[in-house]
């Protein structure tokens, strides 16, 4: 029920006014309700995308989980793009664990995480695919292997408070992507040399050839 307060002239006339004043509260209400839907709609929205952020990325280390990096980089692949494919894991990260406890071993994942970050490119792709082990996808495959040596310096130069002198190292394989080739081939190529950088002493990557078996 809606009541008005008027003048006593203004009430003795015809009712006209009423018309006047509920078009005006019938339009506020409407601007009300019209913006709370469009508040809703945003903050549904938003709340969205954000369950969506979270289900892409890996929850220790804010980088993408291996669902999403797999997707990611089979979708560079379905566009025929030529890149560099790479799948690296921590040396000793067991014995930062079994000496240092879990919390400096995911401190040590973390700040690799940013390390990674930092240097490759918004372009290229960088997921942790479970443990210690990482897949990073490099677009531009020219500059691959400088990136790669750089990277291996800058592991190397990393410190991490509670370690005091333990040395951090990775070891990386790396396999190339023509034309064609899936994301699970070039995981299979990538894994072999990682095997082969692991034999010959960490610490260092070797490019998968076909001749490696």
């Amino acid at each position: 029920m809606v009541g008005y307060i008027v003048p006593v002239h203004a009430a003795q006339e015809s009712y006209t006014f009423i018309i006047h004043y509920e078009t005006l509260l019938a339009t506020f209400l409407g601007l009300i309700v019209l913006s709370l839907i469009v508040y809703l709609a945003h903050s549904s929205s938003r709340e969205n995308k954000y369950l969506i952020h979270l289900s892409e990325i890996d929850p220790l280390t804010s980088i993408f989980n291996k669902e999403t990096t797999q997707k990611l980089i089979d979708q560079k692949l379905n566009n025929k793009e030529h890149c560099c494919f790479l799948m690296l894991d921590v040396d000793a990260l067991k014995s930062v664990n079994d000496n240092y406890g879990h919390a400096i071993g995911d401190k040590v994942l973390e700040n690799l995480d940013l390390l990674f970050k930092n240097h490759f490119r918004q372009s290229d792709i960088v997921g942790r695919i479970g443990g210690d082990e990482f897949i990073i996808l490099i677009q531009d495959e020219n500059i691959a292997e400088s990136r790669i040596q750089s990277l291996l310096q800058k592991v190397n130069e990393l410190k991490i408070e509670e370690l005091k002198d333990f040395k951090l190292s990775i070891s990386i394989g790396i396999a190339f992507a023509p034309n064609g080739t899936t994301f699970m081939k070039l995981y299979h190529h990538a894994d072999q040399a990682l095997y082969q950088t692991k034999r010959t002493g960490k610490n260092n990557y070797k490019i998968y050839k076909n001749d490696e078996n």
